[in-house]
């Protein structure tokens, strides 16, 4: 369907027909945000909150899990309605896609995981993720860089050693340490890339969509669920 016809029958106080379900894109595993539990079912703060708004705006909402340079392109074709999962706001998607409300901060301090005897940034040959702020900045910068469409593979080419390092969203999260820790690597230099903020997207021009779902966010942020989500995952 097209994605600027996909709601096109939104209204305030009506709902979508039974037939036409909400297409949630995102990326799984990003914890906490998104990631596949044992049972094989997308779970994480992203789910909680969009499966609550789904609920609220009684949405028949279904998931599909791609690799995250898939999630703008799709949103933009219309294969997905929405795109969620630990996405930054920068100036760059702002032109390709509408964002809602910010539902979450970011620190805008990325860290290069590495061996100790790793070369800096400026001389390194680095893994990252396609898709993400962080092959953007590597880019502008001039770097050597390696793409992957998924952080696992980012990974092992630094376990491989096919690359120096790897840039990614890895400081803050525990399983990262552990994996470090595991593989004798560090976080040895750390890199400024600003954002404003995480937020959902949408297909650009989709108005009715993007009102809906800010909407809903506002009440979500008024009855406190926001900050108890934020408080369980975070």
């Amino acid at each position: 369907m097209s994605c600027l016809g996909a709601f096109a029958g939104i209204v305030a106080g009506l709902t979508l027909a039974a037939s036409e379900p909400v297409v949630i894109g995102t990326e799984a595993p990003f914890p906490a945000y998104t990631y596949v539990d044992d049972q094989g079912t997308i779970t994480g703060h992203d789910r909680d909150l969009m499966d609550d708004i789904c609920t609220r705006l009684a949405w028949r909402c279904t998931w599909q899990n791609v690799h995250f340079d898939e999630l703008i392109p799709g949103v933009m074709s219309g294969r997905f309605d929405i795109i969620i999962g630990g996405i930054a706001v920068t100036d760059e998607r702002r032109d390709l896609v509408d964002f809602t409300q910010a539902i979450d901060s970011s620190d805008p301090e990325e860290w290069y995981l590495g061996p100790p005897e790793a070369l800096p940034p400026a001389e390194a040959l680095i893994a990252v993720q396609s898709g993400t702020v962080h092959e953007t900045h590597l880019r502008k910068l001039g770097y050597r860089t390696i793409t992957f469409p998924t952080e696992p593979e980012v990974l092992q080419a630094l376990l491989d050693g096919r690359a120096d390092l790897a840039l990614g969203p890895f400081s803050s999260r525990s399983d990262m340490q552990d994996f470090a820790d595991a593989n004798g690597l560090q976080f040895l230099y750390s890199e400024m890339i600003p954002d404003d903020g995480i937020a959902m997207a949408v297909c650009k021009g989709n108005t009715q969509l993007l009102d809906s779902l800010n909407a809903t966010l506002d009440a979500l942020r008024l009855d406190g669920t926001l900050d108890r989500l934020e408080d369980r995952w975070f």
